[in-house]
């Protein structure tokens, strides 16, 4: 049985780009997220964490979200265009929502500011960065928990969090693009595909904003595997690339090909393989994939899905198959034309039922 049509693609609310070497353009990309609030955490390990928090409009609800960004990214992706804003969209309907950028990205450094000799892997997010801001968000508001909101990276971290039990009061959350085990047919940025190139300490990510604005303004099929063009507006993709993209450490990105070499999710050392222990999960937890995405393919995410123990779990798929009018890539999940009617109702609604009611 089919699934009722959602819809045509919605229109983008932004003219045709002005020409690239104008003023107008280097103006329309400039770009600065809408908080209404800025916070800092400090980590066991000395890290400052910084968070971005959206207030709650109207009847707030019981729990904060806390919201984590993917591979080579940053809070950017929740807030990067009032109109495909997943954190103005929520905090709209009543949830208090954090944004944060984990170590080594805009302004989480430790003191002294960044420093290309450090290095950091995916276990200091999940024991580390994570941890504290979940500690600080509820400091802050006095709430007795915590959701989660995690984008490919951030997503599969929520699995890790869960298992280890890093995060006291986490009362569930949701995966979007995160497969505990990618597919080798997978195209991550640095891990399976030769862009960008190993540096000393850095995979030089950041180099796109060099010529990322403009591939999104020619609607580029170069771009089409993180943002799908028939479902972007142009100037989403722009003010991402021009912002939102920072190098990642060698520590990470290798750690990621070891999960890809070895078909596994395990921590740095080895030590905790987290995809055998899948069925160790018992929050509540929806799995959600784009119907095309190709740096972290759907089938991944919906095994990843059957393997959880949570009795409260729930499968997303945007795609053709369950109404949509196209399917859905990687980063226009959340940033899409579709974002607005199609995604950001459907995950609210989920959270409304399983980890933060009206209060």
């Amino acid at each position: 049985m089919s699934s009722p049509f959602l819809g045509p693609i919605p229109a983008p609310v932004t003219g045709e780009p002005p020409a690239l070497d104008s003023p107008e353009f280097a103006a329309l990309i400039e770009w600065e997220t809408g908080e209404d609030e800025r916070h800092v955490v400090r980590t066991e390990d000395g890290w400052n964490i910084t968070l971005y928090r959206y207030r709650a409009q109207g009847n707030p609800r019981e729990v904060p979200i806390l919201c984590g960004h993917g591979l080579a990214g940053s809070r950017l992706i929740y807030d990067v265009h009032p109109k495909y804003s997943m954190a103005r969209a929520l905090a709209a309907d009543g949830f208090d929502v954090w944004l944060m950028d984990m170590r080594g990205r805009n302004e989480s450094w430790p003191d002294g500011g960044a420093d290309e000799t450090l290095q950091w892997c995916f276990d200091d997010f999940v024991f580390q960065d994570i941890p504290a801001a979940a500690k600080k968000v509820q400091e802050v508001t006095g709430a007795d928990g915590i959701g989660w909101l995690g984008t490919e990276m951030s997503g599969i971290a929520l699995y890790a969090m869960a298992i280890s039990n890093t995060v006291p009061g986490l009362r569930g959350g949701i995966t979007m693009g995160s497969p505990a085990i990618t597919s080798p047919d997978g195209e991550v940025p640095g891990v399976t595909t030769p862009y960008p190139e190993r540096g000393e300490t850095r995979y030089e990510f950041s180099m796109v904003r060099h010529i990322g604005p403009a591939l999104a303004a020619e609607r580029s099929e170069v771009i089409d595997g993180s943002f799908r063009n028939q479902n972007t507006d142009w100037l989403v993709v722009a003010r991402y690339f021009a912002h939102g993209v920072p190098d990642e450490a060698t520590a990470i990105i290798d750690q990621f090909k070891d999960w890809m070499d070895s078909q596994s999710m395990r921590s740095r050392d080895g030590s905790v393989v987290w995809s055998d222990r899948l069925g160790e999960i018992t929050i509540p937890i929806m799995v959600a994939a784009g119907g095309n995405d190709r740096q972290r393919p759907p089938a991944g995410a919906r095994a990843t899905y059957e393997a959880l123990g949570s009795k409260e779990k729930e499968w997303f798929l945007a795609g053709v198959e369950t109404g949509f009018p196209i399917d859905v890539g990687h980063d226009d999940f959340l940033t899409g034309l579709c974002s607005p009617s199609m995604i950001f109702p459907r995950l609210a609604e989920w959270l409304d039922a399983h980890v933060s009611p009206r209060a």
